[in-house]
């Protein structure tokens, strides 16, 4: 009797210490990655989609998803990253990946994403802005085209609706301070916003100066050059001074950041704006922050200058924490499948771009302007064009000529240090809005000095 309670009491404890034994081996098992750039209280929609995702993530690929709310800023980046307290899978901008790489704090992705077939299939140019010396450490999230955004309700009181309700929009930079005056004139509103501060200023204007045919940077015998103060960068910096002094186009407030910008036309204070063509952008913002309608939303292609019709290209990214292991780094892109859809025509890939443009919808958000398409697989663009016909939540002719994007010539931002040419070009514009005596080409020239000092003389 003794004998069989013994053996009864062995096998228990052995059974318990199998299970435990397996649950230890399963926990052993378990990837825990941290996705920055988590959505806030204040957007519930996202949150709740994300949360979900997380569940996905857990149950499918037993993989733990913890979120962080820090997203990406030049301030901040550095000395996180520096303190290695970096999420493992974080947020930027196109314009960063080359610094980043450069300063050791990101992860190659590239075995990753060929192994996943994300390599092969992005499209040429967004890899090439990602990769540096021929490995690829950053996934894009969206790519946005700049276009002109038009608060309908204020071209609606200038008069400048045509016969269906459709804004006029101005089709060139010339229309465009004529519309802008017409606006004060009948309105009392200012026609047009430009962001001149925390280097938003020198990423719009740098379609504006395309446009009259000015060139940025350039590499010269090997070396990166600044070129920024020839006569076609002049023509667009007078051209900015003139909305201010000839046009009385602008706010008062010479000091705009892409935040404020968004609030000045989210309250009626300004007709037009630049804005990029996609909900994660202004488009939310407003409507979460200052409640405005989406129907009062409207979004035109840049305007034409005299040297043709150019449109900046940038997006979203997410990048790795140099620290990643592998199993992360392919978890990272695995989540990242869910809540953007992945290159591939599949059931997971098709049900993330639905649920994406379902949650737009379920926000009250614009699901009217189109994204530039990541990848280049025909069937991967019908699909998405499909789902988002399905979504469509506004009237289309408010976008419709945003949407035409063979009308444009569109850019990729500049290569080198970009962020800091905007930095530089902000203090630029903020010159010739604040001074009505202002030298533009006097201002080009000392811009220019300081960038090829500070910044391009260093870069490799």
């Amino acid at each position: 009797m003794v004998l069989r309670k013994t053996l009864v009491w062995t096998f228990l404890v052995a059974m318990v210490l199998t299970l435990i034994s397996g649950a230890l081996m399963a926990a052993a098992k378990q990837t825990v990655i941290v996705i920055g750039n988590w959505p806030r209280e204040n957007d519930p929609v996202r949150q709740a989609f994300y949360e979900e995702k997380s569940k996905i993530m857990l149950e499918k690929y037993n993989v733990k998803v913890i979120g962080d709310t820090w997203q990406y800023s030049v301030a901040s980046f550095f000395p996180k990253a520096a303190a290695g307290k970096l999420p493992t899978v974080y947020n930027t901008w196109f314009t960063e990946p080359g610094k980043i790489v450069d300063a050791g704090y990101a992860a190659d992705a590239t075995a990753a994403m060929k192994k996943l077939g994300w390599y092969a299939a992005l499209d040429p140019q967004i890899r090439g802005i990602l990769s540096k010396n021929g490995k690829i450490y950053a996934v894009p999230i969206f790519a946005y085209v700049l276009g002109l955004q038009i608060n309908v309700g204020i071209f609606r009181k200038a008069g400048l609706l045509d016969a269906n309700g459709v804004p006029i929009a101005p089709k060139t930079y010339e229309e465009l301070a004529n519309t802008s005056k017409i606006i004060r004139d009948k309105t009392g509103t200012a026609g047009f916003g430009l962001c001149t501060s925390s280097n938003c200023g020198g990423w719009h204007f740098q379609s504006i100066a395309w446009s009259f045919g000015a060139e940025f940077e350039k590499k010269v015998n090997g070396k990166w050059k600044a070129v920024f103060n020839s006569p076609e960068a002049v023509a667009a910096l007078q051209y900015v001074k003139d909305l201010k002094w000839k046009y009385n186009a602008l706010p008062e407030t010479a000091l705009i950041d892409w935040a404020k910008g968004q609030e000045l036309i989210g309250t009626d204070q300004v007709a037009m704006k630049f804005n990029d063509g996609t909900s994660h952008g202004g488009f939310n913002f407003i409507i979460n922050n200052y409640k405005v309608s989406k129907d009062n939303i409207a979004l035109a292609s840049m305007p034409a200058g005299p040297k043709g019709r150019y449109a900046l290209m940038g997006g979203d990214c997410y990048m790795f924490d140099p620290m990643a292991k592998a199993a992360q780094i392919e978890a990272g892109l695995r989540f990242i499948e869910l809540i953007a859809g992945g290159p591939k025509v599949d059931a997971t890939s098709l049900k993330s771009m639905e649920e994406l443009y379902k949650t737009d919808v379920s926000g009250n958000f614009v699901v009217g302007a189109q994204s530039f398409p990541l990848w280049i697989n025909p069937d991967r663009i019908k699909a998405e064009n499909t789902i988002w016909a399905k979504y469509v939540n506004v009237n289309l002719d408010f976008f419709k000529d945003y949407n035409n994007y063979s009308q444009v010539k569109v850019r990729a931002e500049e290569p080198v240090n970009c962020q800091d040419l905007y930095a530089n070009l902000d203090g630029v514009i903020q010159s010739v809005l604040t001074d009505k005596n202002a030298d533009p080409k006097a201002l080009l020239d000392k811009a220019v000095a300081a960038f090829q000092k500070d910044f391009l003389d260093k870069a490799d």
